[in-house]
């Protein structure tokens, strides 16, 4: 049965993660100690074919660990790990946001602070050059009775705009806000007969089962699901992360998530999350500013010293958006992995449901945003539950891949709730890759009704469309070139997306619907 599943593992292919074979360090000689890890300035060391490039690793991502780019421990043993990445790319964007004409600025606006004092127009150049780093360090140990465990921690540069000045570049203050922080962490115990169990800031059933194959994400930026190029555009540009796999809003709050051994190819998967934080944020403060929450826009941060709307295990508020807090996210799924024939079969299929905070406040229009006293509007500041599907399946013969993913239910964009009573979400994906040795070739298209803003609820709903192609090229060992197009739609009748308005009848105006096109080449280093 392991070696049924280790062959449809590596005919899949799956995004690099479990896709190849890697040879282990040798074994030591009774009673002996290990030589220092070799790291830059010790000693030249042969790259793997492909290094690890994520905290999901072979020994972390199921029950039984399989071989790959992280050493397996054996009985008494543990591997420590520390891998990195650096991207680079050139960008030019083109989209309906591009262009907007300023009326002078009232006093005290932002406008008038910064000294735009009278109208004018803005745009904006299309070309950028892109930066980042991730670094992932980890653990993987087992017990001398085989149970096995560890930790994995990924750590990301984060980004902010600069503000023009007229004193100096601004490069320096810039890269000063250039912060690291933590995109995952958690910690696993693990055995090949009961599963695996995760616990922590990690992915969860949707995002372990799909890992980017059936969402077609076959390029190093993570095309058209929240990927690099999608996110150089202005806001409101293009479709949400749908589908959810390998989505931060998916694996960043702090869950359990277990996975059971595989029967024939087939596994299920179970996850719990109380709410959407990492619970160190309950004794925490936020900067947001009062206006997303209560609606003074005074600015000043937030705490939970005592219940309020800032805390983030709250079950009801006043605040205009307290009723979209969702609690006890829970999920359940089955995967199948295998190989029928010729052919390599990647399947699953995800329930999740939730609780959602319940608002307490005032339900005027003035106070729930609905100032232009939109006719016909059912929004009341309440929202219900998740509860939605989700599933894709992928299947790959002689290096072409094809297949799809779907997701409908209650839900709103990426993992919001539904205004109660609204419209609820459908979204299609249709995608193909094919790999020749270094050579990977792919297009993927996707589809999406849901709620948008929620406003117009019970007006209109959003559609969004996108289509993304690429290819990309290994050059050498953790050494990868790309290309990659995308252009994206979103339409909603009564929703300005330029001033993020809405009209009184939410019928189509000029900007409600927008257009957005992109290229990005690209390197990416791993090691």
């Amino acid at each position: 049965m392991r070696k049924f599943l280790l062959a449809g593992v590596a005919t899949l292919g799956t995004a690099g993660l479990m896709g190849a074979a890697y040879a282990q360090a040798p074994a030591l000689p009774s009673g002996a100690s290990p030589g220092p890890v070799p790291m830059q300035g010790q000693s030249a060391w042969t790259p793997a074919a492909s290094p690890p490039a994520g905290a999901n690793n072979n020994n972390n991502y199921q029950a039984a660990q399989l071989p790959g780019p992280v050493a397996n421990p054996t009985p008494g043993t543990i591997v420590v790990h520390f891998n990195g990445r650096v991207t680079t790319e050139f960008q030019g964007t083109w989209s309906s946001l591009d262009h907007r004409t300023f009326t002078a600025p009232a006093t005290g606006s932002l406008g008038a602070v910064l000294g735009n004092n009278g109208a004018g127009t803005v745009k904006l150049a299309p070309q950028a050059i892109d930066s980042f780093a991730r670094l992932y360090a980890g653990a993987d140990g087992m017990a001398t009775n085989g149970l096995r465990y560890g930790a994995a921690i990924e750590i990301r540069n984060n980004f902010t705009g600069q503000i023009s000045n007229n004193g100096s570049s601004g490069a320096s203050g810039y890269s000063s806000l250039e912060t690291m922080y933590i995109r995952r962490a958690f910690t696993y115990v693990a055995g090949d007969q009961w599963g695996i169990l995760r616990i922590g800031q990690a992915d969860g059933i949707i995002g372990i089962f799909d890992n980017g194959v059936t969402q077609f994400q076959f390029l190093p930026s993570g095309n058209l699901n929240g990927g690099d190029l999608e996110g150089n555009f202005p806001q409101n540009n293009g479709p949400p992360n749908w589908f959810l796999g390998q989505a931060g809003n998916e694996y960043d709050n702090s869950k359990l998530v277990y996975l059971s051994p595989q029967i024939a190819g087939f596994d299920f998967g179970l996850q719990y999350a109380p709410n959407t934080s990492n619970g160190f944020g309950i004794g925490g403060s936020n900067n947001a500013l009062n206006a997303s929450i209560t609606g003074s826009g005074t600015g000043t941060g937030l705490s939970c010293a005592t219940a309020s709307s800032g805390c983030p295990t709250l079950s009801s508020g006043p605040g205009i958006q307290d009723g979209f807090r969702v609690l006890n996210q829970t999920a359940v799924g089955v995967r199948y992995q295998g190989v029928l024939g010729p052919v390599g079969v990647l399947a699953y299929a995800a329930y999740e449901l939730s609780g959602v905070a319940n608002y307490t406040g005032l339900q005027t229009a003035a106070v729930l945003g609905n100032t232009g006293n939109l006719t016909g509007s059912k929004f009341n500041g309440k929202s219900n539950g998740l509860n939605f599907g989700n599933g894709g399946i992928a299947v790959t013969f002689a290096g072409l891949t094809v297949g799809g993913n779907v997701i409908g239910g209650r839900i709103n964009g990426q993992l919001a709730p539904v205004p109660q009573g609204r419209s609820n979400e459908f979204a299609y994906l249709l995608g193909a890759k094919y790999v020749t040795g270094p050579l990977t070739v792919g297009i993927v298209g996707e589809t999406g009704w849901y709620q948008g803003n929620v406003n117009l609820a019970g007006l209109s709903q959003r559609r969004g469309r996108a289509i993304d192609t690429g290819v990309s090229y290994t050059v050498a060992p953790g050494f990868i070139v790309f290309a990659e197009y995308v252009y994206q739609e979103l339409k909603q009748n009564g929703f300005n997306f330029i001033t993020s308005a809405t009209n009184t009848t939410g019928a189509f105006n000029a900007n409600s619907n927008i257009h957005s096109q992109g290229f990005m080449i690209g390197n990416t280093i791993s090691f």
